[in-house]
């Protein structure tokens, strides 16, 4: 997670990149902070928050989005995935926490 607005994916063992993942916007800034990334414990969803207000999910194969969930007011700070990753729970600056299906956006 950085301030480009892109979610990467790193080989832990080599530090290889494998995988660049563009999609959270940026501010008249230049700002793209993604604040959050989690993925399921089966490894097929991937989640992350970022200062665009946005939680979106992301295929970590391809890195392709899947689904952009929009409905806070300001920066999402965290996301959480339950056990089975069908649902994203997200907390953001504008004090709210919501809770996510990850397949459909609500």
């Amino acid at each position: 997670a950085g301030k480009d607005g892109t979610v990467r994916k790193w080989n832990a063992h080599t530090g290889v990149l494998l995988l660049t993942m563009e999609g959270h916007e940026k501010d008249e800034d230049g700002n793209g902070s993604v604040n959050s990334v989690r993925i399921s414990a089966d490894g097929n969803t991937l989640c992350s928050g970022g200062a665009d207000k946005t939680v979106r999910s992301w295929n970590p194969t391809t890195g392709d989005v899947k689904m952009t969930m929009r409905g806070h007011s300001d920066e999402v700070w965290v996301v959480a995935l339950n056990g089975d990753g069908s649902l994203v729970y997200s907390g953001s600056d504008d004090g709210s926490i919501r809770k996510w299906d990850v397949t459909s956006g609500v």
